[in-house]
């Protein structure tokens, strides 16, 4: 005798207030990334409840959500508590939250920081590193750091860079986002030689972690938001814009 069961899809949860903003970040990652099911809520209640039936691999929420703690911290606290294997993209809104509490999510490894107000298709680009890596630095959370690191009105020169040329090269793409074998290809070496220069700039740096690395070139000024490459448009989007 058999049986057949269903076994679920992968799931991405959208959170919002807005009902516009909501159904159309939906919509967007429900054509982007076809393989996952795609919910949404408009509270914390109805998405703590819609997880709760619905393991989800992803949640992508609005700060300042309905019902939901005033710090984001607390918010990102109470999904992983409820939630721990899910990775979490915070959407957010300056005017309802400061600097320093946003500030406060990249301390407790927020998986992506976005403005509220990005665009779809880099919204779609950090929900797809944050899914397969985990993680995702943003511009916006690049700038937010350097914003923090950098006081308002100085222009402080640029330390000795203890990083040689090429391992800089590698830093601005690391900074990025990109894999070690996307950065290989980018800089035409191998992947080995990318995994080598990664350790020693931890290793200068004194830190085990990309966030770290970044914060540490971010407070000598080696690393500037703006001078970082563009990456390209992820899989899913270059499917999209097909004709």
């Amino acid at each position: 005798m058999s049986s057949s069961c269903t076994v679920p899809a992968a799931v991405i949860l959208v959170a919002d207030a807005a009902p516009l903003l909501r159904c159309g970040l939906r919509h967007t990652l429900a054509q982007a990334f076809g393989t996952y099911e795609v919910r949404e809520a408009a509270t914390l209640p109805e998405l703590l409840a819609l997880a709760a039936g619905l393991p989800p691999t992803l949640v992508v929420v609005a700060t300042g959500l309905p019902e939901s703690p005033a710090d984001p911290a607390e918010l990102l606290a109470t999904l992983r508590a409820a939630q721990p294997q899910a990775a979490v993209v915070m959407l957010a809104d300056p005017a309802a939250s400061s600097e320093a509490a946003l500030l406060r999510l990249l301390r407790h490894n927020v998986g992506g920081l976005l403005l509220r107000t990005a665009p779809l298709a880099e919204v779609c680009a950090t929900v797809e590193a944050v899914l397969q890596r985990g993680r995702c630095c943003s511009d916006y959370m690049l700038n937010l750091l350097h914003s923090h690191l950098r006081p308002r009105g100085s222009a402080r020169p640029r330390a000795a860079a203890p990083f040689s040329a090429r391992q800089l090269e590698v830093l601005r793409l690391v900074a990025r986002d990109f894999s070690n074998e996307e950065i290989a290809d980018y800089l035409c070496t191998s992947v080995r030689t990318v995994e080598y220069h990664r350790s020693q700039m931890l290793q200068k740096a004194g830190t085990r972690t990309t966030l770290g690395l970044v914060l540490f070139a971010l407070r000598q000024g080696l690393l500037v938001a703006d001078e970082l490459p563009a990456p390209s448009a992820p899989a899913p989007l270059r499917a999209m814009a097909r004709p």
